[in-house]
């Protein structure tokens, strides 16, 4: 059983040396910096988020998610499990709070993290006094979570009580802290003139309610990589959206049709017809006209969690695909279905 309560833990520098696989990604960009403590002297402020996202890109690798997976099992044993897609990545800067960068004291169940997820926090610098992160126990963020919601305290409020009930996470390289959702965490300003890069990944355990964060696009299992496929732009494609379902919520309806527009844009592909599933219904009666009654090579939606009709009747659906020949891209998820080994694989996301 895993401590996810406020736990250090050690691993093996030698088999993880996170440092230096970021840092040679810096350097790439600016090989003169030597040093993570010292990024803020050779990158100016406005230069550090196109950094991030250079970072952020190598992390989604099939070599670092092998990393990843690796780094798990040392550290928590062969467990069910899955992995975050994307590890967060945190760059703290020397007085962040006055330039607008401050990550601000929170729980994970106020960020919409539910029971079963939990983080393996892992600076790839030392973490010390302000530079660190900083926690506030169990037992005070129990009170401190009552005290915020019954109150209606506001943020400036909350941060302040929470600095006075927490403490810097002092941990050096081959560390890592575990904790979970309950947890009031956060940074104070930076006062130690050293920038400190961390990375945030998360453990989601089995027949968790995943909320917002599904299987398949947050979450990917170990061994799997979630990256963008290649898909044949000479089929005949058709963009299909199921407002119906309770995967969009109360989304306003052309958001989650750009959000698919732009992704098949960037893949090049150029849909012959812009489909909507009829409201009221849970069995997408519309969708299967498609998949059975016309000549469409290629459907591309939303997600494999965004159709109303249930589990059983999707997968009906999704193989009928695969025997017409039929490819099924799941933007969300960045998957393409087109063949039968990949209904495992979704079949697997819908019921973990």
């Amino acid at each position: 059983m895993i401590d996810w309560d406020h736990n250090v833990v050690d691993y093996d520098l030698e088999k993880f040396p996170w440092y230096e696989r970021i840092l040679s990604v810096i350097q790439e960009v600016k090989p003169q910096c030597d040093s993570i403590g010292r990024l803020h002297e050779y990158f100016d402020r406005t230069e550090v988020v196109p950094l991030r996202k250079k970072i952020e890109r190598f992390v989604r690798t099939k070599e670092f998610s092998g990393w990843v997976d690796d780094y798990f099992y040392h550290i928590i044993g062969d467990i069910e499990y899955l992995i975050q897609a994307t590890p967060t990545l945190n760059v703290v800067l020397p007085d962040q709070q006055r330039q607008g960068s401050l990550l601000t004291f929170h729980t994970g169940h106020l960020t919409a993290y539910s029971e079963g997820m939990h983080t393996i926090w892992t600076p790839v610098s030392e973490a010390f006094g302000s530079n660190s992160m900083q926690v506030v126990s169990r037992e005070d963020s129990k009170y401190l979570t009552e005290v915020f919601l019954d109150h209606k305290l506001s943020m400036a409020d909350m941060q302040y009580l929470c600095q006075k009930y927490s403490y810097p996470v002092e941990i050096k390289q081959g560390q890592a802290w575990l904790f979970d959702q309950d947890h009031w965490h956060g940074n104070i300003n930076n006062t130690t003139g050293v920038t400190r890069i961390g990375l945030d990944i998360r453990a989601m355990d089995k027949k968790t309610d995943y909320g917002y964060r599904k299987p398949g696009s947050y979450f990917r299992f170990p061994g799997t990589t979630v990256e963008t496929p290649k898909v044949d732009t000479d089929r005949r494609w058709i963009v299909f959206n199921d407002p119906a379902g309770d995967y969009l919520g109360t989304m306003p309806f052309y958001i989650a049709r750009n959000f698919i527009e732009n992704y098949v844009d960037r893949l090049d592909i150029k849909p012959v017809g812009w489909h909507n599933e009829y409201t009221l219904t849970d069995w997408n009666p519309h969708l299967e006209f498609f998949i059975n009654e016309t000549e469409v090579e290629g459907i591309a939606l939303l997600s494999m969690h965004g159709l109303s009709s249930p589990i059983n009747k999707r997968m009906e659906l999704f193989e009928r695909c695969v025997n017409k020949d039929i490819h099924v891209l799941f933007c969300d998820e960045n998957f393409l279905l087109d063949s039968i080994e990949g209904l495992d694989y979704i079949k697997r996301c819908l019921e973990f």
